[in-house]
């Protein structure tokens, strides 16, 4: 455990140390200025071209190698460490809010899916990163790594599952295994179709939901076994690029880094919603909601580089207490469906970074409607509408994140019975709205 410690701060290090380095600035004519670099590989590959590819300083860092081997694993394992308790028992909520009998034990094989895919496509003869025997060494040290951190980090965190059968619920092993299989896949065949890749992660993130909807495993547990498995695969093919060298790795060519002008895509949504407004009931009685979660997929398609159409669809849970009785745990749970505009702006030429903006209406569907047992149901839609603000980084060609906040509110109508115990008179319709602000990310394959 403390040997993998140490490799993780070498890592770091070294990305520090690269992104300090001085790069290179090229002459041609012309003294160029300081804000245009350009590898020192590159130059060595044009030759006597004469174009020649100019990277600003910002993009170069993000291409070293050391950065490629880190910026996904890494934020995802801080992130699962981060989110143990308070995030953690928010989502658990939606879980017994939308799946409280969830079983799918198909998760025990599916981990292994991307893995048995590379096996088969390698054994079918598609071209692959590495040998046989490389690859067989890179995975076998891969494999090696996530198991000593899992059952390290598993044994002495010691978090209890969320079906309080163990003490060995954080990391999920299901979920490492299954990003170190497609992580390995995304490795190997990643070069000969990115979609490839997107398969074996799918696949993976299936398994990683399927864990907490099984009710085994809490989101933190998810999110650090992702971030494991994905840097246990870069530390294994490290180590055999140091063992192999050159020998038995074919070259697939540069890695496509391009920035799509139109960045259409469709992701995994998750955050925290913050409720603003509450429910006045008379008689000086009010529903208060609490932080809830939000849950859903979000796709848009790009017309031209700014302006796109898309749409949305989530669940959310609302936790909630009559005033009066906050000893009685209450909730409102909605799923909503909404379409609109989709804005996205550049931050600077080919950045990575972008602003998105978005204007949405749809329909909300209350999942519970008895809000107040005996005294208060909701019919079961309603009206709904979203705005929200992003910043997007495309990590890859295909594969993009964005970080956002939404503001948005959906309306309900409710009839009510008077519950004088409870200190409610109300009788009758009544409609009411809520408003929320929801903070999260969103993990996006881009089309």
């Amino acid at each position: 455990m403390k040997k993998l410690l140490i490799l993780i701060a070498v890592f770091i290090g070294c990305i520090y140390n690269s992104a300090q380095a001085q790069t290179s600035v090229v002459e041609r004519d012309i003294i160029v200025q300081d804000t245009v670099y350009v590898p020192h590989e590159v130059i060595e590959q044009l030759g006597d071209t004469p174009t020649i590819f100019v990277l600003s300083k910002g993009e170069e860092f993000y291409r070293n190698k050391y950065v490629q081997m880190t910026y996904a694993g890494v934020p995802l394992l801080v992130t699962g460490l981060l989110s143990q308790h308070y995030v953690a028992n928010k989502f658990y909520n939606l879980r017994e809010a939308y799946a409280p009998d969830f079983h799918f034990p198909a998760d025990d094989y599916l981990q292994y899916a991307p893995g048995v895919a590379a096996l088969i496509m390698k054994a079918c003869g598609v071209q692959s990163r590495s040998s046989w025997g490389r690859m067989i060494t890179s995975d076998a040290f891969s494999a090696a790594i996530m198991a000593v951190a899992v059952n390290g980090l598993k044994y002495s965190v010691g978090t209890l599952r969320p079906d309080g059968s163990t003490h060995n619920s954080f990391p999920s092993g299901h979920t490492a295994t299954a990003f170190t299989c497609a992580h390995i896949l995304h490795k190997e065949f990643g070069e000969v179709s990115p979609w490839i890749s997107v398969g074996g992660y799918t696949v993976a993130t299936f398994v990683g939901v399927s864990r907490i909807l099984n009710n085994r495993h809490w989101i933190s547990d998810v999110l650090a076994g992702a971030g494991i498995g994905i840097l246990s695969t870069e530390l294994g093919y490290f180590l055999a690029d140091l063992i192999f060298k050159e020998k038995g790795l074919h070259d697939f060519g540069a890695p496509d880094f391009s920035i799509p002008d139109c960045p259409s895509q469709i992701g995994l949504t998750m955050g925290l919603q913050f409720p603003l407004s509450s429910i006045e009931l008379g008689n000086g009685q009010r529903l208060i909601s609490s932080t809830g979660s939000r849950m859903g997929v979000d796709g848009v398609w790009y017309i031209n580089r700014n302006w796109g159409i898309g749409a949305s669809a989530t669940v959310s849970n609302l936790p909630t207490v009559l005033e009066s009785r906050p000893e009685e745990p209450l909730s409102i749970d909605a799923a909503t469906v909404a379409a609109g505009i989709y804005g996205s702006l550049p931050l600077g030429e080919n950045s990575r970074f972008r602003v998105s903006m978005k204007a949405l209406a749809g329909c909300n569907f209350m999942e519970h409607t008895d809000i107040i047992p005996n005294a208060m149901t909701s019919e079961t839609t309603g009206f709904y509408y979203e705005t929200g603000l992003s910043v997007s980084f495309l990590a890859q060609r295909h594969f993009g994140v964005n970080i956002f906040c939404d503001y948005g509110g959906y309306t309900f109508t409710a009839t009510h019975t008077a519950l004088p115990e409870y200190g409610l008179y109300r009788t009758g319709k009544h409609n009411y709205i809520m408003h929320n602000l929801t903070a999260g990310f969103t993990t996006s394959i881009l089309l």
